[in-house]
């Protein structure tokens, strides 16, 4: 049997690799697509963030928004998930901070 062991990365092609901005990626479960784009266009007009990446799926009775963005800090996007989460049939936001590689 011959075993291989990965070699250490190298810190100096890792930290060339990392990304110094975070992405933010909020999960909005809204009562259906119209609330939870509502919310989406209200809080991305408002707070001047990239757009990143979004999804939408039927999970049950609800609608759940997958809303990968760019260009916040930490702060900024929380205070974006309390705005999503005040939106017409946005029934909760959940935000997840992402730092690391693309």
């Amino acid at each position: 049997m011959n075993l291989q062991h990965a070699s250490e990365p190298d810190p100096a092609r890792f930290a060339a690799a990392a990304d110094p901005e975070p992405t933010h990626v909020f999960l909005v479960a809204a009562r259906h697509a119209r609330a939870a784009l509502r919310a989406i266009e209200d809080g991305l007009w408002v707070s001047g963030a990239e757009l990143l990446g979004l999804t939408l799926r039927p999970v049950g009775q609800i609608v759940e928004a997958v809303v990968r963005l760019g260009h916040l800090d930490e702060a900024e996007a929380q205070r974006l998930a309390t705005r999503l989460s005040q939106g017409l049939g946005v029934q909760g936001v959940r935000v997840e901070h992402h730092w690391g590689l693309k």
